[in-house]
């Protein structure tokens, strides 16, 4: 995914994050073209996500102290979504803010989005939901089929909206395989709607509008589970804008020496705290799965702060220089190679070990095969991973590339 950010003079940015609050800021940061440490940040979040599911689905807690440790370790990956959606806000942002001059502003970025988004989604709905499960019947094995959804559930997937019908219904009115959906149906929402937004506001406005959606997100979240819709609180769009709205507020600071200037100064000084928040708040409750009494304001809080963590983290990671570790590291290949195959492994990754899970790939079948707990858990991971990595390579070489060779077409260029 290109980053629409365009290219201003180099500016002095420290070496660590522990200089970020005392640098000194001459112009705007200079944004290349790709932003490697980007697809780092992407790779992290793919990371995350697939081993909460992986463990979720293809690994039985245990009792020792390592199993344990694993499983609150792993469970937490969930908040990969969150890094998703604070690294969108602060893409999609940048292209429509950049490209605000072009005459064909709406046509360029929704043909473009469209390209990239739909053959994959699309065609994994037809493959999951209509020939997999066909050609599992003509074989008479049924139940391994990943999705036995109803005609609302894939109605519902179909046009992108599936992220209300589970708030509303819970996640088990869908198949396991699709209900990681909810995420992407916000994305395209917010796909849907910000371009308007973006071309009628000011930078300034914008940016309070921003300010705004974050306090929102709150107070519906809070409302969302005081009348126990749990689930509604964590896939309604609109309960869900803080982290779209930090990444967006990086974006459009960016576009500003004195803007940015702040940004960084308030990335040093908020990000460890919101995650020294973040921490304990985690350690107490689970604010996802289900509602707790008279904690709805603190669960409410925390998707707040690891947007607050994650805006900083993203500051902190675009001002690194090439040289610190920082930098290093997010632009390591692992992670860059996860980020540029991040939308295929999302998509995948979790009706793989469903089926894998079906066939009796998960750690108590494997444990019986090996003799050992552990090298049970580290089997359902590798092979998982190196399923959904083929997965990923030949969809991105076979299938997406042909696509993606239409944003090419002249009437698909920024001007």
């Amino acid at each position: 995914m290109a980053s629409g950010l365009t290219p201003h003079a180099p500016v002095s940015l420290p070496n660590s994050p522990t200089d970020i609050s005392h640098a000194v800021l001459k112009t705007e940061v200079a944004f290349p073209a790709r932003i490697p440490v980007l697809d780092g940040l992407r790779g992290i979040a793919i990371l995350f996500v697939m081993v909460y599911h992986f463990w979720f689905y293809g690994v039985a807690s245990g009792h020792a102290l390592w199993e344990r440790v694993y499983s609150h370790a792993a469970a937490l990956g969930w908040v990969g979504v969150d890094l998703f959606f604070v690294l969108s806000g602060f893409l999609i942002t940048g292209i429509l803010y950049d490209s605000r001059d072009d005459p064909h502003y709406y046509r360029v970025f929704y043909a473009r989005r469209t390209v990239r988004i739909f053959p994959l989604y699309y065609g994994f709905l037809a493959l999951f939901c209509v020939i997999v499960p066909m050609a599992l019947g003509l074989l008479h094995h049924p139940e391994l089929a990943p999705s036995h959804d109803s005609t609302t559930a894939k109605l519902f997937a179909s046009t992108y909206t599936l992220n209300w019908y589970e708030g509303l219904k819970g996640f088990t009115v869908v198949s396991a395989s699709l209900r990681h959906f909810w995420s992407l149906c916000i994305e395209e929402q917010f796909y849907l709607a910000w371009p308007f937004l973006v071309l009628t506001l000011r930078r300034r406005r914008l940016m309070a509008l921003c300010g705004v959606l974050m306090v929102l997100a709150f107070v519906l979240r809070v409302i969302c589970l005081r009348v126990h819709l749990p689930d509604a609180a964590y896939t309604w769009t609109f309960c869900r804008m803080d982290a779209l709205a930090v990444g967006a507020i990086v974006a459009l600071a960016a576009r500003n020496p004195g803007d940015w200037k702040a940004l960084v100064n308030w990335a040093g000084r908020l990000t460890l705290p919101a995650l020294c928040l973040i921490a304990p708040l985690m350690a107490v409750q689970d604010f996802r799965l289900q509602f707790i009494p008279g904690q709805s304001v603190l669960s409410s809080l925390n998707y707040t702060l690891l947007g607050i963590f994650f805006g900083g983290c993203l500051v902190i990671a675009v001002c690194a220089y090439e040289e610190s570790l920082t930098h290093r590291f997010l632009s390591s290949p692992l992670l860059r190679f996860f980020g540029k195959y991040s939308y295929c492994l999302y998509i995948c990754h979790l009706p793989l070990i469903v089926i894998a899970a079906k066939v009796g790939l998960h750690s108590d079948r494997l444990t019986e095969v090996l003799g050992n707990t552990f090298a049970a858990i580290v089997a359902v991971n590798a092979i998982a991973f190196i399923i959904a990595i083929a997965i990923a390579l030949a969809s991105w070489n076979l299938y997406e590339k042909q696509w993606l060779k239409l944003k090419d077409l002249p009437f698909l260029q920024r001007t």
